[in-house]
């Protein structure tokens, strides 16, 4: 009678009175099981299988519409420190030993999408050190915890967590054994599931589309991205201006996407170089450093690259470390 009495005790206090459960218990997560079964064809009892194994904290719903801002977020971080990370010797000299042992496939790629060897090689450099840290978290707990926790952008990584667990059945991959970032971004290129279902290629032509060990896969994957997000062969990418308090604001120096074109911006007064074309599409953008701020005059390629990520110092960094890239692969020639 003690001996039940005491595992009844742990039962209640293991099961009502945790915070941390299965993530079967939440209804949630049964809703979304139910929509994976009925809208997809998935076997239910699988998926209640996969989905127990990952533990979920109860929400409070006083808190969890408030978004949460790390103490030392990205955002507050300064441009020059920001390239500090990436463009450097090392990540230069290894970007360059890559490039040479796959120069093959990123000519190929070049010649088929139109996108520089040297970009591909920097944004693989930034993303991964070149497919050397390509993530450590379960990829299935990150997409759960962030769709049915706190986050703000629970519909995002809830339609994130769709398209994985289909990315998963598509290529035969074990959902509970794939580790990525901790947003959930996968493989060599980092691509978040959506992007990797619809955008990642089998470029070696092996009838198998593998961006976590397959280099030449992710080279043609960045490509196609690139090229899907209307990359404009041999355009120009971004160049510094030189602008006054009143262009400054005329320009509204903010945003990458070019809207106005350069006759327009002439026509404003803004001394915009004669090479390029009156019809050709510009945008400016701010880089602070810790003590000063640089305008950059920018093209619809540089706003291709921040549909891979949003931040205009992504951008800017894969600019700079691939023209950095490109004087060390010449060099070696």
């Amino acid at each position: 009678m003690k001996t039940t009495l005491i595992a009844l005790l742990l039962f209640i206090n293991t099961t009502v009175f945790s915070d941390i459960l299965p993530s079967t218990h939440f209804k949630s997560v049964q809703t979304f099981i139910n929509e994976m079964a009925q809208d997809h064809g998935f076997n239910k009892s699988e998926l209640q299988f996969i989905f127990s194994k990952i533990k979920l904290k109860k929400v409070d719903k006083s808190t969890q519409n408030k978004a949460t801002t790390p103490t030392q977020s990205p955002g507050k971080m300064s441009w020059e420190k920001y390239r500090s990370i990436f463009v450097t010797e090392g990540r230069i000299d290894s970007g360059v030993i890559f490039w040479q042992n796959n120069k093959k496939t990123l000519a190929n790629a070049e010649s088929k999408y139109g996108v520089p060897s040297a970009i591909i090689v920097a944004i693989l450099g930034i993303e991964t050190n070149y497919g050397k840290v390509q993530g450590k978290y379960p990829t299935l707990k990150t997409l759960i915890g962030k769709a049915f926790g706190t986050s703000s952008r629970r519909n995002f990584y809830r339609k994130e967590l769709e398209s994985f667990l289909l990315l998963a059945r598509e290529n035969t991959l074990p959902p509970l054994a794939i580790k990525g970032s901790s947003a959930g971004a996968l493989g060599y290129a980092q691509f978040i599931p959506s992007s990797y279902r619809y955008y990642a290629v089998d470029f070696d032509n092996d009838f198998r589309v593998d961006l976590f060990n397959n280099k030449h896969d992710a080279i043609g994957s960045i490509a196609n991205y690139l090229a899907q997000h209307n990359w404009q062969k041999s355009g120009k990418i971004a160049e510094v201006i030189e602008l006054d308090k009143t262009q400054q604001a005329l320009a509204q120096a903010k945003i990458s996407k070019p809207s106005k074109n350069a006759q327009y911006w002439r026509e404003l007064g803004l001394e915009i170089d004669s090479k390029i074309n009156d019809d050709t599409k510009l945008a400016f953008i701010r880089l602070h450093d810790d003590q000063s701020m640089q305008t950059w005059l920018t093209f619809w390629n540089f706003y291709a690259i921040t549909r891979y990520n949003h931040d205009n110092r992504y951008a800017m960094t894969v600019y700079q470390l691939s023209e950095q890239l490109k004087q060390a692969f010449t060099s070696t020639i």
